[in-house]
């Protein structure tokens, strides 16, 4: 895989090894996001919308995993933000028990 400092914003590589791909993509700042999946092909790229250092929507190119977790990743985030004010972290010595409620709990 290439260097992060010679990838620039919207620039994607990629390695695989058999069927899982491993995949770098410069968004933003001087990290690159990583990404594993043995689902989506490297090859397979869509625009998303990003804003610039003056305010400005533009579009830069990403791997599709990347636009799929961010896509799917919300829910999750979600459940946690809503899961939080009910913590289920008491002491109990019935493990199934915290299982239990940590399953109802959404429900309620």
């Amino acid at each position: 895989m290439r260097n992060d400092k010679s990838l620039k914003r919207g620039e994607s590589d990629y390695c695989m090894a058999g069927d899982i791909s491993v995949y770098k993509w410069k968004d933003r700042g001087t990290k690159p996001v990583l990404l594993a999946s043995n689902f989506h092909d490297p090859r397979e790229e869509t625009t998303v919308l990003r804003t610039n250092a003056q305010g400005n929507r533009e579009e830069v190119i990403c791997p599709s995993a990347v636009s799929d977790y961010n896509k799917y990743m919300l829910g999750v985030d979600k459940f946690d933000q809503l899961m939080s004010p009910y913590n289920v972290s008491w002491k109990s010595r019935r493990w199934w028990m915290k299982l239990l409620t940590l399953f109802l709990m959404p429900q309620l």
